[in-house]
């Protein structure tokens, strides 16, 4: 599997996530549910006033005859530069350079921050630009009270048909204006569910942070995978 696709498969989950499925009944972005989109563009609204951003959050991945796998993680955003942290992997950005350390195999991996990789990664925030691409068509599909929340579920379903997801759901509260989950539906009959426990806004970072000390693993494996 190429490295880069391999590092970023739990990230890229998310991006995969807004570009699914497909709609007999909705074939054309103006199709998109006008109430919809009050609540999504209120949510972007919030976040596009988070200088960054920290984010807690669980994936739960189930496959088919196998067991529920849970992952628990961390994101930082602080403008391009990122941080990402999981059970069995670091990911690492300073806007120029991205380090992948992959801790069960002791290697990290450098390569090379491409032009609009920050934008292809995505956080929260990222995610509410998606629905305005016009790539793809979206529903209100069911509203409902759990406790003082109010959730709504927003359904996803893209204009290409080729693609190897049904359709997606986003889960938002809409009381508290902040997203809650995102499920994704693959045609092999595997399911992603992402849970934001946590959003913290606008902390302060130093720079180091989203980079990668190579001589703080001992016996570390070094993949420079850089043009230069």
């Amino acid at each position: 599997m190429n490295s880069k696709v391999y590092f970023m498969l739990p990230i890229f989950i998310f991006v995969q996530y807004l570009v699914l499925g497909q709609s007999a009944t909705m074939n054309k972005a103006k199709d998109s549910d006008p109430k919809a989109k009050m609540i999504l563009d209120k949510l972007k609204k919030q976040y596009d006033t988070y200088k960054s951003m920290e984010v807690k959050f669980e994936i739960d991945l189930e496959l088919p005859g196998k067991a529920v796998e849970k992952q628990k993680g961390t994101v930082i955003q602080d403008g391009k530069k990122y941080q990402v942290k999981l059970q069995d992997q670091e990911i690492f950005a300073d806007g120029k350079t991205i380090w992948v350390y992959l801790k069960k195999n002791k290697e990290v991996q450098i390569t090379d921050m491409e032009e609009g990789e920050a934008s292809a990664f995505m956080s929260p925030k990222q995610m509410m630009t998606m629905y305005d691409s016009g790539e793809f068509v979206y529903s209100i599909v069911e509203e409902r009270k759990v406790g003082d929340a109010q959730f709504v579920d927003i359904e996803f379903k893209p204009l290409s048909k080729k693609t190897d997801y049904t359709k997606m759901r986003l889960t938002i509260d809409k009381k508290a204006n902040k997203m809650v989950s995102l499920r994704v539906f693959s045609r092999d009959g595997s399911k992603y569910t992402l849970k934001v426990s946590e959003i913290t806004p606008n902390k302060k970072y130093d720079s180091t942070m989203f980079t990668f000390n190579t001589k703080s693993v001992q016996g570390i494996h070094i993949e420079d995978l850089r043009m230069n």
